[in-house]
C-alpha cells in the first residue's frame, strides 16, 4: 500500500497533515529545515491550484446549466413561433408566408405504405351453426379489414363483410356444408395484404381447423 494516497484531495491532505510534524524537528527525522520549507511552499501552491480548479469546475457546471436553460427557452419559444407562422400561412392559403419568414413549407405527407399483415387467424364454433373469427392486426391510418369466405362447393372466395374490428361472427353459413375457408385482408389507400387461409372441416367428431398458405 502506497504511503502517499493517489487521489489529489487525499494527497494534499496527507502533506498538509505531515508538514507541522516534520517542521517541528526536521533533524530528528533526517530532514533539513530548508527541505521542509521548500515542501511547505509547494504544498501551499498545490492547495491554491486545487481550490482554484474546484471553483472553476463549479463555475463551469453553473455556466453549462445556464446555457442549457437558455437554449431550451429559445428553442421552445422559437418553435412555437414557427408553428404560428405555419398556421397563418395555412389559414390564409398563402405560400408566400414561408418565403417571407425564410422557413421551408411543410413537406407533403408521404404515402403510409401497405397496411400491417393480419396474423393469428383462429375460429370458434358457435351454436347452433356459426363461426366466430378472431385475428391480430392494426387499424392505423385508416386501415380496415375484409373477411373473405369460401364454402365447400364454391370455386372462389367472396367478401362477406368489412370491419375495423378484429373479430367477426359468421352466422350466414349454408346448411349441410362439410368445410369452409376464410382469410382476412387488410386494406389502406388501395393497398391490400392477406392473412393465411384458415380451412375448417365439419364432421362427426366436430370442427377441425387447418392453416393454409396465403
Amino acid at each position: 500500500m502506497a504511503t502517499v494516497p493517489d487521489k489529489l484531495a487525499d494527497k494534499l491532505a496527507f502533506f498538509e497533515q505531515h508538514l507541522p510534524i516534520w517542521a517541528a524537528d526536521p533533524a530528528s527525522i533526517g530532514l533539513t529545515a530548508a527541505q521542509v520549507a521548500t515542501l511547505t511552499s509547494l504544498v501551499v501552491s498545490a492547495r491554491s491550484t486545487f481550490d482554484f480548479a474546484g471553483t472553476q469546475r463549479a463555475a463551469s457546471r453553473a455556466a453549462t446549466n445556464d446555457q442549457t436553460i437558455a437554449f431550451a427557452d429559445m428553442t421552445n419559444l422559437g418553435g412555437d413561433l414557427i408553428k404560428t407562422i405555419r398556421a397563418f400561412a395555412e389559414t390564409n392559403d398563402d405560400p408566400n408566408v414561408y418565403s417571407a419568414a425564410q422557413i421551408p413549407p411543410p413537406a407533403p405527407p408521404s404515402p403510409p405504405g401497405p397496411p400491417a399483415l393480419p396474423t393469428g387467424l383462429k375460429a370458434k364454433f358457435m351454436t347452433p351453426f356459426g363461426i366466430r373469427l378472431e385475428w391480430k392486426g392494426s387499424i392505423s391510418q385508416g386501415t380496415y379489414f375484409a373477411i373473405f369466405r369460401q364454402q365447400s362447393g364454391e370455386t372462389t372466395f367472396t367478401n362477406i363483410q368489412t370491419t375495423r374490428d378484429k373479430f367477426y361472427e359468421d352466422l350466414s353459413l349454408t346448411g349441410g356444408i362439410d368445410a369452409v375457408s376464410y382469410y382476412i385482408a387488410a386494406f389502406r389507400d388501395g393497398e391490400q395484404v392477406n392473412s393465411t387461409t384458415l380451412q375448417l372441416q365439419f364432421g362427426p367428431g366436430g370442427m377441425t381447423a387447418m392453416t393454409l398458405a396465403a
